[in-house]
């Protein structure tokens, strides 16, 4: 009797120790190399390998959702390869391969923007700098090669920018014709990380150039023909001129990211009204699915187009993630509940996309995208003043749907949400449900310095603004840490003088100096003027143009308050 306990104890503590060190996990195979995994992960233009069904032998299971890179080939070794976590539990499941020897798994924290080989069409401006601005801003080119062109580079060149790079012709002054996150079937190569020379170059033009900035759906769904959708984009004057022309936005379904041709379907055309200096516009509108268009994914491509424009080539803009148009209609009545299946339904893990959440403010060197930040803080003047948030994303890295919730903003003093935050009185914003593996694009309005509380100066110098997902955590993630992401910000007084008071009695005695600039803004700390003045007589003269009230004039050396 004794003998048999004995056995059963024995069989018990083997079925503990094996349940106890496999994982199970449901693996998407993405590809061999970082390349192929954009194309298949990202761009969506290839499938891999079949899913993979491991038990791991390791004391932690991966995280549902990421991508990870491992020599884990149906159980060898025989080469790394990218994987995408759809399912992963706690235990041993009866189905798969038994993987006996621990993997090593290297977290890929963003795949879309990793260091890969990316494709770009560059055309030649010019093999010196005045000559590469003059034919910029006259919309001109040095020849009419587009060059083809694989750079290694973690994100994708913007379309419409300027480059000091040497691929192999020496170094010369290039215009992004064409961008994308893929590697393509180039003739040369360009490897910055190696110190080639590579650089970014900026052209004040003094000419208006509108920038398509991001467009997404509110739903990324499948969509029928015939249904209806709403999408929001976002479009930019980044000239340094006022335009005195309408632009044209016109909304389209395209097969290929950042390019718009004849075969391409057009949805929605507006015009809108015309756009300061540094000035944006964002709208949103409803539109439906055309009954002529063909099965498949698409993207959705902003084209913007201006009588005024000088630079073409950074009018068009893709939303983050392909829609997909499917035969039927819109189901009219609640679908049934679909069988239950063995393996689980997984759960849904939400995050903000840095890469198409467009971020603008007084800060007049940071970038749109929040993720292009690197260091900078974006400016709010905390006299009621404000930040605007054209476009947030909302992308959904787990593997189940996930329901409807909230956005909501604090202020903080870190890093975290703690409960010494103060939440934003400003309108929350509703995230429908969101497919496993898709985003929700929304406008995001504008925050006011006065959703804090703040009254008069309250808040000076560094703070953070936290954006967070889900809040009150009304659904269940796989992933509840997260769901914050940080908006670096600056308050500061416009009526605070920068200019030491001895420099300051110098200014005073002198009528002209130099031919300079001046940047005027109004109580609310937003920029209404840029001009080129010579004295202060002229800087109070440019005053005329604008309605009464109180001003701050900034040149490189004072900041003053002016009444009119």
């Amino acid at each position: 009797m004794k003998k048999i306990t004995f056995l059963v104890l024995i069989f018990i503590s083997s079925i503990t120790s094996w349940s106890q060190t496999y994982k199970f996990h449901t693996l998407q195979d993405l590809g061999p190399n970082i390349e192929i995994a954009i194309s298949a992960g990202c761009a969506q233009r290839v499938t891999v390998g079949p899913n993979r069904d491991v038990n791991l032998n390791q004391s932690f299971k991966l995280e549902v959702g990421k991508i990870y890179k491992s020599d884990l080939i149906l159980g060898s070794t025989s080469g790394s390869r990218y994987y995408r976590v759809l399912y992963a539990v706690d235990y041993y499941l009866d189905k798969g391969s038994d993987i006996d020897e621990p993997a090593n798994f290297e977290l890929i924290p963003d795949l879309c923007n990793s260091l890969s080989w990316k494709y770009i069409r560059p055309i030649l401006l010019g093999s010196n700098i005045q000559e590469a601005q003059a034919n910029f801003c006259s919309n001109l080119t040095a020849n009419t090669i587009r060059e083809k062109v694989n750079i290694k580079t973690e994100k994708p060149l913007n379309m419409g920018d300027v480059y000091l790079m040497d691929f192999g012709k020496g170094a010369n002054y290039y215009l992004i014709t064409a961008s994308d996150i893929e590697a393509g079937d180039s003739e040369y190569q360009l490897d910055p990380t190696n110190g080639n020379i590579f650089s970014p170059v900026t052209f004040n033009c003094q000419k208006p150039d509108i920038q398509a900035v991001a467009v997404g759906f509110s739903d990324y769904t499948d969509s029928y023909r015939g249904s209806k959708k709403t999408a929001a984009y976002s479009i930019r004057n980044i000239g340094s001129s006022i335009q005195s022309a309408n632009t044209t936005f016109s909304l389209y379904l395209c097969t290929s990211r950042n390019y718009i041709d004849g075969s391409d379907t057009l949805l929605y055309t507006e015009a809108v009204s015309p756009i300061s200096a540094n000035g944006n516009f964002v709208s949103s509108m409803s539109f439906t699915i055309p009954n002529t268009v063909s099965n498949g994914k698409y993207y959705l491509n902003v084209k913007a187009t201006n009588s005024e424009d000088f630079n073409v080539y950074n009018n068009i803009v893709s939303s983050p993630s392909k829609i997909t148009i499917i035969n039927g209609t819109p189901p009219t009545t609640p679908a049934p509940t679909p069988t239950p299946t063995p393996t689980p339904t997984g759960k849904p893990d939400l995050i903000i996309d840095p890469n198409n959440t467009i971020v603008f403010s007084d800060c007049f060197d940071c970038p749109g995208a929040l993720s292009d930040l690197k260091g900078k803080r974006h400016r709010i003047s905390n006299q009621a003043g404000s930040i605007k948030l054209p476009l947030i994303s909302v992308k959904n890295i787990g593997n189940a749907q996930s329901s409807k919730t909230n956005l909501r903003f604090y202020l903080s003093s870190n890093t975290t949400l703690d409960t010494a935050d103060q939440k934003s009185s400003g309108n929350t914003i509703t995230i429908n449900t969101i497919n496993a593996g898709e985003s929700y694009v929304m406008p995001g309005g504008s925050i006011f310095s006065t959703d804090f509380g703040n009254i008069g100066a309250t808040f000076t110098g560094n703070w953070n603004i936290l954006m967070v997902v889900d809040d009150s955590k009304t659904i269940t993630e796989s992933n509840e840490n997260n769901n914050v992401t940080v908006i670096p910000v600056t308050f500061y007084n416009p009526f605070a003088k920068i200019a030491p008071d001895t420099l300051q009695s110098n200014l005073d005695f002198e009528d002209t100096v130099q031919p300079y600039s001046i940047n005027v803004y109004n109580f609310e700390g937003q920029k209404v003027l840029t001009k080129e003045v010579n004295s202060k007589e002229e800087e109070n003269k440019s005053l005329g143009s604008l309605k009464s009230g109180i001003y701050i004039i900034k040149s490189k050396n004072e900041t003053r308050k002016v009444l009119k």
